[in-house]
């Protein structure tokens, strides 16, 4: 069973039988027929209500099934909660549903409790049945949001107390919100000397699965290039015209801690990258990025690799919404030489660090292999922009 039951006032329950049992007695001494009839109607209906105590909720169960919800700050969606009821039906319950500040639900009535929002909704279910509840959230702030409870709170049907079920596994069910985006003016310049996905004229390579045309054969044209029926429909030998394409991608590095503490626009910074990121995607740009935020796993710091498209973006967004002040930082240097030895640098290399007077040694012989671009924290209109 996945639920813990608790419950109160069958004590006064069992006292209330005893007492009819005793009145039932005593009447049937004293041949008080009608009392005996009365009495046992009460006894039997007491009775019942203990049945149905220790059954309710047994085959009822909650559809804990893996989803998160992603927001926007003041964005709104809403949680969907599914639940099967195979067992005795559930009348006038309430289910309370406790998470996280980082949404809060949208319009509905609740309360706050420390870090959590408690959500009260009236329930029933009955045999044989399924109800799903949708829960509007809000985005407030950037993060992640966990369910920490979800519980429901059945009344006894004739009398005080009520059957109380906590959900024991962990739930899967969450929301994250991103950070903001703002909109970027930068233009991605391609380099032509490296082959990539860009459709670019003046490159030097050709992408060889997208032909755009032909034409006439010259000396040292590749003989797997022909282009056999234009050849035969013209009587001369014809070359395929293949698209040229260039490379077009970006590294974002930022530093957002001095030493071992987090600087304080570690939001602002967080945002001015979200943004690039977001201007990557909407250019089918490939972006990767590096956040001296120490990290488990092969790379120390927080990193994401090259690469493109939505579920890539999405990727990139979880990773910045789920970093936090209290999280440990590493030297930024160190992130330099890490990235100098073990990656190989993109067109582009965007880097965000306060003192770049500091790391100019290493950045300098970057220059040969990247276009480095330097950003300055400045804040403007609400985003750190270079």
């Amino acid at each position: 069973m996945n639920w813990n039951r608790h419950g109160s006032g069958m004590r006064n329950t069992k006292m209330y039988i005893d007492f009819l049992v005793f009145a039932v007695i005593l009447s049937f001494l004293l041949k008080q027929f009608i009392f005996v009839a009365v009495i046992s109607f009460l006894l039997l209906v007491a009775l019942v209500q203990i049945i149905y105590y220790r059954q309710v909720g047994k085959k009822f169960e909650f559809v804990n099934d893996k989803k998160r919800v992603r927001l926007m700050t003041n964005t709104t969606s809403d949680f969907t909660f599914t639940f099967h009821n195979k067992g005795l039906p559930i009348w006038n319950a309430v289910l309370t549903i406790t998470f996280q500040t980082t949404i809060k639900p949208d319009g509905i009535p609740n309360t706050l409790i420390g870090d959590f929002h408690e959500v009260k909704i009236p329930f029933s279910i009955g045999y044989k049945k399924s109800v799903s509840l949708k829960v509007p959230i809000k985005g407030v702030s950037r993060g992640l949001a966990r369910i920490k409870q979800l519980e429901v709170q059945i009344p006894h049907p004739l009398t005080d107390g009520s059957i109380i079920l906590v959900f024991k596994p962990y739930i899967l069910l969450d929301a994250i919100v991103f950070p903001n985006i703002y909109d970027i003016k930068e233009v991605f310049v391609p380099s032509k000397l490296k082959q990539g996905d860009l459709a670019l004229n003046s490159s030097l390579f050709d992408d060889s699965f997208f032909p755009v045309g032909t034409r006439e054969y010259a000396p040292g044209d590749q003989f797997h290039h022909i282009h056999w029926k234009a050849s035969a429909k013209t009587g001369q030998l014809q070359t395929k015209v293949f698209t040229r394409v260039a490379n077009v991608s970006v590294l974002f590095i930022v530093n957002v801690g001095e030493k071992y503490s987090v600087l304080s626009d570690f939001e602002q910074k967080l945002e001015w990258l979200a943004s690039y990121i977001d201007a990557c995607y909407k250019e089918d740009i490939p972006f990767s990025f590096a956040i001296n935020v120490r990290a488990s796993g092969k790379v120390p710091f927080v990193y994401l690799p090259l690469g493109s498209g939505d579920s890539h973006r999405i990727q990139a967004m979880e990773i910045l919404s789920i970093l936090s002040i209290a999280n440990s930082i590493i030297p930024f240097d160190k992130l330099l030489a890490y990235m100098n030895l073990h990656e190989e640098l993109p067109v582009a290399t965007f880097v965000m660090t306060p003192d770049t007077e500091m790391y100019s040694p290493l950045l300098h012989s970057w220059e040969q292999r990247t276009n480095v671009i330097y950003k300055s924290p400045t804040k403007i209109g609400g985003i750190s922009r270079g």
